[in-house]
């Protein structure tokens, strides 16, 4: 009986995980509350296309949990290959709304420091969600049901850590009065997400790669963003990309 307990909470761990996307969307959504979704009718275009497609790929690993829950495997499939192009537009409008960060949306002002910070996590992050979707979708042709449901919330991840910026601001604002400070208190979340995610599978399930992989991750942007964000190569490279273009 106590075999047949513990199989089902691998179970529930594995193919029930929908009410864990279901708190990172709550958290998004709260954090970009006041900035974000209060304000559509003023948001610019790119930066309207971002939120949107960003919030929509939150909530789908909430409808694809559903899915499988209810046993609807063969549309869980479709939807999957279908949010390719959602994907797509979370990338291209991610990559615009960097460069328009860097021109200072048009006012011409200097970046300042965090500005460069941001710049070196969004790129990266933007990368890893294309790898991390990638590896998901090979993990799901190879039936490793397990790996790509932590790839695929990894993806749903990395958009959690802007949002915590804005939450950390709005919820402690004598400790965390700015965005300076607001980075490394959501890094520090993340730090903290992603470990709680570890032990969770040490207790219900066997550890694998990919929260450990974000969690060296968030800790690297940790120890690098300050110097890196200090090198003149990468200023003179985020001016570079930010003179690009729309595309």
């Amino acid at each position: 009986m106590s075999s047949i307990g513990s199989g089902q909470r691998r179970l529930d761990w594995i193919y029930q995980p929908w009410l864990w996307f279901a708190v990172a969307l709550a958290l998004a959504v709260f954090g970009f509350w006041p900035s974000f979704f209060s304000a559509l009718d003023s948001a610019r275009s790119h930066i309207l296309v971002h939120g949107i497609s960003a919030t929509l790929w939150m909530m789908f690993p909430i409808v694809q949990g559903l899915l499988v829950l209810k046993r609807k495997r063969a549309l869980h499939r479709k939807l999957g290959y279908g949010s390719l192009v959602l994907a797509a537009i979370v990338v291209w409008s991610g990559l615009r709304v960097i460069q328009t960060m860097v021109l200072g949306d048009g006012g011409g002002d200097a970046p300042t420091l965090v500005v460069y910070k941001f710049v070196l996590l969004d790129l990266t992050g933007i990368v890893l969600f294309v790898v991390l979707l990638a590896m998901a979708i090979r993990s799901a042709q190879r039936k490793d049901f397990g790996m790509h449901l932590r790839l695929m919330a990894c993806t749903a991840l990395i958009p959690l850590e802007a949002a915590n910026e804005r939450t950390a601001i709005l919820l402690l604002p004598e400790i965390v009065p700015n965005f300076s400070v607001a980075l490394y208190a959501a890094l520090l979340s993340m730090e903290a997400l992603c470990l709680a995610l570890i032990v969770a599978e040490w207790r219900f399930d066997r550890i694998r790669w990919p929260f450990t992989f974000m969690l060296g991750y968030y800790v690297l942007m940790h120890v690098i963003a300050t110097p890196v964000a200090l090198a003149p190569q990468f200023q003179a490279f985020s001016h570079w990309y930010a003179q690009l273009g729309p595309w």
